[in-house]
């Protein structure tokens, strides 16, 4: 049973928003400094990506002979994740991609009411791929060079699979996939709409043998970097694992909806250029939508209620269809 004491500290709040300046505890003060030259201090650690998410930090360190040093603080409570990942890095940047270097941690910070591990990295150089009100011949820039990411990392499925690394790296098959979503329960197993989904998916998916490729499991162009028209940096590896080549394109449809910019990428047609790229047809994409649509609906959204009803009559129109093009 928790202790009172253990129950009273703070949850690990990922996505809390805050940018003060100077604002690291004593336990990420000193991991941070341990990565630096004796006599160094803090100036200021704000988040990467500003009143989006607080982690990962981008914190500026004055070394005691003068300049500048930027480091990453990261922290991820999901178990074995950043340790994946810090196992994971050293492996890539031996194979030729260019990622961030492992500087200190993971260590596990004692404040939270959950384990929470920190690693502090090097800073990879360049800046993400744009997207959110991008421009007409950025979302090309865009489309060219996630494609080209993506690759990179299928291109190194056998090498890593040779890697001893390989045995921290899971599997997710498309059948494996929607037994997660089956397991998960919830009030939309419930639901016709959903139960028959995953009927026409279980009868669907046994025919479909792509093999499963290396990826860093989130597609999000925040994890892409590129300085002018040159891709520079590949970003969290904490969900890599070996999977389908197209599923992590499907919340690229599934985000769409969003209002604020994130319709950048179906109205450039990324996923469509990406398939076209592979050969791969609307109907071979059609059940890894359809999957990943029932995975937000029953990890996102309400069965009812009108605070989500658009993005909910979305997913299950890009459901409905996807189910439309099975074979």
């Amino acid at each position: 049973m928790m202790s009172e004491a253990a129950n009273s500290r703070p949850a690990f709040d990922p996505h809390d928003p805050r940018n003060t300046p100077t604002d690291l505890d004593a336990f990420q003060t000193d991991l941070v400094l341990s990565a630096c030259p004796a006599g160094s201090e803090i100036i200021e650690a704000p988040p990467f990506r500003k009143g989006y998410r607080r982690y990962p930090l981008r914190v500026r360190v004055r070394p005691p002979d003068g300049g500048e040093q930027v480091l990453a603080l990261k922290a991820d409570p999901g178990p074995g994740k950043l340790e994946k990942e810090a196992r994971l890095l050293p492996a890539l940047a031996q194979l030729g991609l260019p990622v961030a270097e492992v500087l200190v941690g993971p260590g596990v910070h004692p404040g939270y009411r959950e384990p929470v591990p920190m690693v502090v990295l090097s800073v990879v150089p360049g800046r993400p791929l744009p997207f959110v009100r991008a421009t007409l011949d950025e979302m090309d820039l865009t489309c060219r060079l996630l494609t080209e990411a993506v690759q990179r990392l299928h291109g190194l499925t056998d090498r890593v699979r040779e890697d001893p690394v390989a045995v921290h790296i899971p599997e997710q098959t498309l059948l494996s996939a929607l037994q997660e979503v089956i397991e998960g329960g919830g009030p939309w197993s419930g639901q016709q709409v959903f139960m028959e989904a995953v009927d026409r998916l279980v009868a669907a998916l046994p025919g479909i043998r792509e093999p499963l490729v290396f990826s860093n499991g989130d597609y999000n162009t925040f994890n892409f970097l590129c300085v002018e028209d040159r891709l520079t940096g590949f970003l969290d590896f904490t969900q890599a694992r070996f999977q389908d080549p197209y599923i992590a394109f499907a919340h690229y449809v599934i985000w769409s909806i969003d209002e604020v910019g994130w319709g950048s990428g179906s109205k450039a047609g990324l996923v469509e250029r990406y398939l076209y790229s592979q050969n791969a047809s609307r109907a071979d994409f059609a059940p890894r939508l359809a999957i990943r649509c029932l995975s937000t609906l029953q990890s996102e959204i309400a069965v009812e209620g009108e605070e989500c009803a658009l993005y909910r009559e979305h997913v299950l129109t890009l459901l409905r269809d996807s189910l439309d093009w099975l074979r």
